[in-house]
């Protein structure tokens, strides 16, 4: 029985690691234990086994550690997972090679290629293409008028998910909230979704538009929106090849790469016309929503929990960590994580 550690330190990180937790204990592959930072806590809700305790992770001595994060505590034993916190790569960083990690799951094609060269380049990591769990939950069955209920949404109206992220750089509130009290329409709902970093200030400025034109939805899982929105509206998130998955239509502002996954605009008072259009012609971008996610994420079989298992069981059973090179010190890096994690720094 092998024991599986859950490396969380960001609210949204919950939904990348369920499903693997949920496939761990169908397949009795062993135990999971989720060690979640002061912020993660109040979203474990469920049955989850947790600790806030980084002294009970380490003396957990897992097998296995799943990080859908940056950074682990070096104290911790194991096989260290990257599983990645979002799909694709946007924005810069997301290549940057810590040196926290000896496999990294990937989930497409674009993201493994590029790995796989630096794997060649370092050669203290490898990389195998899995898929990305969290999406064995997205595209799992589900009922529309449910969740509807549950979310307190009308059904009958039609769901407008806007989802921006929090870099300073990309995101799009600044850009949308002048224009954003008008847009909706009599027919529609319209949901808020906060990134789990937008500043305090951002959240004060959508939490004063009108109640009854918009939801404010402030649970880091957004795999309920994903399923019963009719649009998204986003910039540079990650949220957007979530949304893609389930070859619904897109309207991206300012977008960086891949503008022609959807439509993107780049003036505020294009938004209403570019929503009218998606929402009349929900297909009029599938082929190339198709196509992108095929170099994204072209698993759509439901396994990608156990794919990620199986290549961690494979890693184990090959011993993986005696054939690669010994990591770099790391001591700035690991002096960071202590820090921020508490504890003894040394």
């Amino acid at each position: 029985m092998k024991k599986y550690l859950h490396f969380l330190t960001k609210p949204y990180s919950i939904s990348v690691v369920k499903p693997l937790i949920e496939e761990i204990h169908r397949s009795s592959r062993g135990i999971s234990l989720c060690f979640a930072t002061k912020n993660v806590l109040p979203y474990l809700t469920g049955d989850f086994s947790v600790t806030a305790s980084l002294q009970e992770a380490i003396a957990f001595q897992p097998d296995v550690v799943f990080i859908p994060g940056n950074v682990v505590h070096d104290k911790i034993s194991g096989l260290k997972v990257q599983i990645f916190h979002g799909l694709c790569e946007e924005k810069g960083g997301h290549y940057k090679v810590t040196g926290f990690f000896d496999l990294y799951c990937t989930s497409g094609p674009l993201i493994t290629e590029k790995f796989r060269a630096l794997s060649q380049k370092y050669r203290h990591f490898e990389v195998v293409e899995t898929g990305w769990p969290k999406v064995d939950t997205i595209l799992a069955k589900f009922d529309r008028r449910k969740i509807c209920r549950d979310l307190g949404l009308d059904e009958q109206k039609k769901l407008i998910f806007y989802a921006p992220t929090f870099s300073p750089k990309f995101k799009s509130s600044d850009f949308i909230l002048p224009v954003l009290p008008g847009l909706p329409k009599e027919n529609e709902t319209w949901i808020v979704k906060f990134h789990d970093l937008m500043e305090d200030a951002d959240k004060r400025r959508f939490l004063a538009l009108q109640k009854d034109k918009f939801i404010i939805y402030d649970s880091p899982d957004n795999v309920p929106l994903l399923q019963v929105a009719d649009v998204l509206v986003s910039d540079t998130s990650s949220i957007v090849y979530e949304f893609m998955l389930l070859d619904k239509p897109v309207v991206t502002l300012n977008a960086q790469v891949r503008i022609e996954k959807g439509i993107n605009i780049n003036k505020a008072s294009e938004l209403r016309s570019a929503i009218d259009r998606s929402l009349s012609f929900p297909d009029e971008f599938s082929e190339n929503r198709k196509a992108t996610i095929r170099q994204i994420h072209p698993y759509l079989d439901g396994q990608n929990s156990a794919r990620v298992l199986s290549t961690v069981d494979n890693a184990l059973e090959t011993n993986l960590l005696e054939r690669l090179k010994h990591k770099p010190v790391n001591l700035y890096r690991k002096f960071q994580v202590r820090r921020s994690l508490g504890g003894r720094l040394f």
